[in-house]
């Protein structure tokens, strides 16, 4: 698979675990275009990477992330006089049609096979809170904090943080950052639930990002997918359904080899070794 270099991301490799690395910190690592359709193209990449099994999300610079670039987006019509503009209708259809896309590259991070684990330090700001909340864990440094920040410039979150943080944090909590706009600081965010533990540094924090992400490695690739699909089903469907799901994944993708492998390691007391995914070619790649 060819490596391809990116504006606003740096990807490392090694020992199954995918890094991404935000890389613009004198922007403050903000949400620009680049970042946009980048992260759609790097979590197809990673996707399709049969020697990942785990991808830790970090960043460089102050921040984590402060936001979207508002700079870099406009909705196309402010300098079209207003004789020619295009109807109410027609530039709110727009609108939508843009939030859909953005929606979209958020929840690449949901769907793709492997569990995502976020290392957050510094400020984790607007369009980031959609970020990580689509994330499956959620680390930070005691310097973090989280700002529903939209309400503060006139607007509603609406890419996912509305959607996905009450299911992470009480209700009355998240309703209380979108209406106000507060920072959230590390020690409330653990107690709240929103990320699984806090760390004095922004190297321990990675540390302790890439010690998890080694472990989930260890375990069987077949496994860690299944988890991750029936979860996140299971938080959006009714009980009922969610145990259909769960049966009919287990029907279709339950390994005899890696259970088999995974006992005779206890037992053994080794480490178990689990075969790589089968490697799928995207349709648009070339065979040279």
């Amino acid at each position: 698979m060819t490596k391809k270099e990116y504006k606003s991301f740096k990807v490392e490799i090694s020992d199954h675990v995918a890094n991404l690395i935000l890389s613009r910190p004198d922007q403050l690592n903000t949400m620009s275009r680049d970042f946009w359709v980048e992260l759609g193209e790097v979590t197809e990449e990673i996707n399709m990477n049969s020697e990942v099994r785990v991808l830790v999300m970090s960043s460089t610079g102050k921040h984590f992330c402060a936001g979207m670039d508002l700079t870099a987006f406009s909705n196309g019509v402010d300098n079209i006089p207003e004789d020619k503009k295009p109807d109410h209708a027609r530039i709110g259809e727009a609108v939508y049609r843009v939030a859909k896309e953005l929606q979209g590259y958020i929840s690449s991070l949901e769907s793709i096979r492997v569990p995502v684990i976020a290392a957050i330090h510094g400020g984790c700001v607007g369009g980031a809170v959609d970020l990580v909340t689509a994330c499956d864990i959620r680390l930070a440094s005691d310097d973090a904090f989280f700002c529903i920040q939209e309400i503060n410039i006139g607007m509603a979150a609406d890419v996912g943080t509305l959607q996905r943080l009450p299911k992470i944090i009480p209700d009355s909590k998240m309703r209380e950052m979108a209406y106000t706009g507060r920072r959230m600081y590390a020690k409330e965010a653990k107690e709240s639930g929103l990320v699984s533990d806090t760390f004095e540094s922004h190297e321990k924090l990675l540390e302790a990002a890439n010690n998890l992400a080694r472990e989930i490695a260890t375990k069987s690739p077949i496994a860690i997918h299944g988890l991750k699909a029936v979860m996140n089903y299971s938080r959006d469907h009714s009980v009922s359904d969610s145990l259909d799901f769960n049966a009919l994944w287990s029907g279709a993708m339950l390994s005899q080899r890696d259970m088999t492998e995974a006992m005779t390691a206890n037992m053994e007391k080794r480490d178990a070794s689990f075969e790589k995914l089968v490697d799928v070619k995207k349709f648009n790649e070339s065979d040279s």
